[in-house]
């Protein structure tokens, strides 16, 4: 698989220190984005994507955190 790095515009939200802080607080944090007109991307230190549990815990078994919380800007906001 071929990746590659892309530049995007976002709002920052918040910054999980860690997978207690992502537990505790990602739904007061982030659950208030209107999950149909908003893109929420969570972020680990390395540049991946954490979207499920799984990749929340393979982040905090793997040292991966912080994971920042993303708002995606539109082409129609600027």
């Amino acid at each position: 698989m071929k990746t590659e790095t892309v530049e995007i515009k976002a709002e920052k939200i918040c910054k999980f220190e860690n997978f207690n802080s992502w537990v505790n607080h990602a739904s007061s944090w982030i659950g208030v984005y209107n999950k149909l007109h908003d893109t929420i991307i969570c972020i680990d230190k390395n540049g991946n994507s954490c979207h499920i549990g799984k990749q929340f815990m393979f982040a905090r078994d793997n040292d991966l955190f912080p994971v920042t919380a993303y708002r995606l800007i539109k082409n129609t906001e600027i």
